[in-house]
């Protein structure tokens, strides 16, 4: 189980995810740096770092990851987070092809 402080970041995320929520990751990151002494801001960038479930090394990428809804976030009961994504679907009605196209 991650530390609190662990914790409290994936609920952050979990809010920039959401997008009923206006919550933008720059209002998160400027909080983060308005709000916290260097000395915690590297812990917090160690903590997730040190995470196991996502590459990132840094809140700062870790929330960029969450708003692209590329942050898998834990909840409580070990399930992830839903991500929602915006897709692009080509159909062609003469082979009735379905293809997603990726941006």
């Amino acid at each position: 189980m991650l530390p609190l402080a662990g914790m409290l970041f994936n609920v952050v995320s979990g809010l920039v995810v959401d997008k009923a929520q206006n919550l933008a990751k720059d209002h998160v990151g400027k909080m983060l740096d308005d709000l916290l002494p260097d000395d915690a801001k590297e812990e917090l960038d160690k903590l997730i770092a040190d995470d196991p479930n996502h590459p990132h090394q840094s809140a700062a990428e870790a929330l960029q990851a969450a708003a692209e809804g590329k942050l898998p976030v834990p909840m409580k009961d070990g399930q992830l987070l839903p991500i929602e994504i915006d897709l692009k679907v080509r159909f062609d009605p003469n082979s009735r092809a379905v293809e997603v196209i990726q941006s």
